[in-house]
């Protein structure tokens, strides 16, 4: 995405000015000649048109201001010939964002409604909203000066603080939709829990989000300072007030004495302090959220929510907060629950908050025409100059964590599936073990979806990537092996699932390959590749699927060269690398009694079996007996004596493999990092 960088300065103190014609403002762009520009109003006639923008002179007053008001500040950015000559330099792709990162120091500027400019003659679509024209998608920020060396670092595990409040007098807040809106967001990364347990879903679901129905300030100091949350939605409503001779704008919380029947008038620099306290325990650091998002009901508006207003999302990003998104304007209820719908469906994800706020407006001017939503919605972020590079790793990573998660799910579903089939105890009924089972089919299969999106040949993640599908497709194998083998599908079903459960492991294989091939001390990769090789091998030979036997395939050259890589890494200064190591000499005994290669190794399945079950004996001792590790083996292992065995007869090799999977450890930690 490229950047143009629009700076508006003026002499003196960010505070105690007013908007004027006669204050001169110098508008810096990229490495343009600095000009002056000029506003065209008083502050009190400003003022007037956020009455009107704020729906409160009536619907005539507001369409007029809303078209004026675009004009007007449209003239403004007309004024800086170095932002006009930016964006008529358009890249390759016409199609792809350009991002206008507009600093503004000066409190009173940070009332003008950018986000609603025309655009005027000389920018792309002039005469239409600049930021909803398509002939170049633009996506425009805020950002204090003040706080440019504070960045926006993407936490590797959100925890997200949902406040609301609602106190006597100030009206009644949306809270059901919006926490509705929030679990929905989080449901990816939500292990498994038994439904029918309220405590246990209130575990796995607080690990995500923690709420403050009734908030006062002293709540939300506490839990700041208390807990690590990386992202903050608060759900309040807005309130303004006179202050001598000044009309404050602030937030109505519970007041901390007397919740029940007080009221908080809450200032933007008053939330600050309580968002970013001294942490308990940790006297060296402050709260560090790296997202607040801010919806807030506007009492003179009835039936609405309104954004706390620029002053408090100012207030929040100049206090070292790197990303606050909030609304300028009055925001529907419908408004208010998209905005969260699709900021936190995207910042979950680690997407980029530019184009997810371009969306977000995007989607309210199509959706709710009767209203300025779109406009509303305004956003302080301050972002590095390797933001894009790092939205790279996050991306992969909460893909990761999403596969953790629909694994941990697909284990649920397949150990109920296992014992109804093989043990013949009674741990619900079939219908709940289907459901199960279709639940970790599509969570997988959102996965890999992710996963292929994520493929970028070059780029830095994609050997990783490429392992990290292959391992999800053979997940999805196995769960779509039990679906059809759970005896609850019809015959055309089962032959279905077994058909689409082969090509996912012909598809796991290739990805397999592909890791090998493009990084070479992925040696786990070509044991892995082996096994579904050989696998497949002996599934159905047709000459339709039958895989290919060139030269440098032949699986006994590449268990030599597994074993011997595998061998080289157990001297390892890497204690990781060794126990992957170990893991593979385990899994290479039980390949061994392939006929493939059992024939020209000559290997016993005595030999193979002393062999590997000194290797696991020393992978438990290294890595512990409960580690990942060592119930990921344990879980390979099985696979051969209760899914690939039932496929084709493996006979020793299952029987083996069954042995060794036995003689690890069953026990294995709730959650691994």
């Amino acid at each position: 995405m490229r950047t143009i960088t629009l700076e508006l300065l003026r002499h003196g103190p960010p505070h105690n000015q007013l908007l004027s014609p006669l204050t001169p403002y110098l508008a810096l762009c990229e490495n343009h000649a600095a000009v002056t520009v000029q506003l065209t109003f008083e502050h009190n006639q400003f003022l007037h048109r956020l009455r009107a923008l704020s729906y409160r002179l009536g619907e005539e007053a507001r369409v007029f201001q809303l078209r004026d008001t675009a004009v007007t500040l449209g003239a403004l950015l007309a004024g800086v010939p170095g932002l006009t000559a930016e964006l008529s330099r358009q890249g390759e792709d016409a199609d792809s964002h350009t991002h206008i990162r507009l600093i503004v120091s000066a409190s009173e500027l940070a009332l003008l409604p950018f986000e609603l400019a025309l655009a005027p003659n000389g920018f792309p679509g002039a005469g239409q909203q600049i930021l909803l024209q398509n002939a170049l998608p633009l996506s425009l920020t805020r950002e204090v000066r003040r706080v440019q060396d504070v960045h926006l670092n993407w936490p590797r595990r959100p925890k997200i603080l949902f406040i609301a409040a609602s106190p006597p007098g100030a009206g009644v807040v949306p809270l059901e939709s919006h926490l509705l809106a929030l679990r929905q967001a989080i449901d990816p990364w939500v292990k498994y829990y038994d439904e029918a347990d309220d405590t246990a879903r209130r575990r796995r679901v607080s690990e995500h989000i923690a709420l403050l129905p009734r908030a006062s300030i002293s709540d939300i100091e506490t839990a700041c300072a208390s807990g690590e949350y990386t992202h903050i939605h608060i759900l309040a409503h807005g309130i303004e007030w006179q202050d001598g001779y000044d009309v404050r704008y602030g937030l109505a919380l519970h007041d901390s004495l007397d919740p029940e029947h007080g009221l908080d008038r809450v200032s933007g620099a008053r939330l600050a302090s309580a968002l970013r306290p001294i942490r308990r325990g940790d006297p060296r650091g402050l709260a560090s959220p790296a997202v607040v998002t801010l919806a807030s009901c506007n009492s003179g508006a009835v039936g609405s929510v309104a954004g706390a207003g620029a002053s408090i999302a100012h207030s929040l990003h100049e206090a070292g907060i790197p990303l606050v998104i909030g609304s300028q304007f009055p925001l529907s209820f419908p408004g208010s629950v998209a905005m969260v719908e699709t900021l936190y469906g995207g910042l979950l994800w680690g997407q980029d908050p530019r184009i997810l706020v371009s969306d977000l407006r995007r989607q309210l001017h199509s959706m709710y025409p009767e209203s300025h939503d779109w406009a509303s919605i305004a956003a302080y972020a301050s972002l590095s100059s390797g933001f894009e590079a790092q939205l790279e790793t996050v991306q992969l990573d909460r893909v990761m964590d999403h596969i953790n998660t629909a694994m941990n799910h697909a284990d649920e579903a397949t150990k109920v599936a296992s014992r109804h089939r093989h043990d013949n105890v009674e741990t619900g009924s079939h219908t709940d073990m289907v459901r199960l089972l279709g639940q970790a089919k599509d969570r997988l299969e959102r996965a890999r979806l992710r996963l292929e999106n994520l493929l970028q040949p070059g780029s830095a993640q994609h050997v990783k990537v490429l392992g990290l599908l292959a391992s999800t497709e053979k997940r999805q194998a196995g769960v779509l092996h039990e679906t059809s083998s759970s005896g609850e599908v019809s015959q055309d079903s089962h032959e279905q699932d077994r058909a689409e459960s082969r090509r996912l492991l012909e598809r796991a294989r290739d990805h397999y390959w592909q890791t090998f091939r493009l990084d070479r001390t992925r040696c786990w990769s070509i044991v892995q590749y082996l096994s579904l090789d050989l696998v497949l091998r002996h599934w159905t030979k047709t000459a339709q699927t039958a895989p290919s036997r060139r030269a440098e395939r032949d699986p006994t050259d590449l268990w030599t060269l597994a074993h011997i890589l595998s061998t080289q890494d157990l001297s390892s200064s890497d204690p990781d690398k060794v126990v992957v190591a170990l893991g593979n000499l385990v899994e290479l005994q039980v390949l061994a009694m392939f006929d493939d290669i059992r024939e020209k190794r000559q290997i016993t399945l005595a030999v193979a079996a002393a062999e590997a079950q000194e290797h696991a004996h020393t992978l438990i001792g290294k890595a512990g007996a409960d580690s990942f590790v060592v119930y990921s083996l344990r879980r390979q292992l099985l696979r051969y004596k209760y899914w690939y065995d039932e496929v084709h007869d493996l006979g020793e090799v299952a029987e083996l493999a069954k042995t060794l999977a036995d003689g690890l450890p069953a026990t294995v930690k709730e959650d691994w990092d």
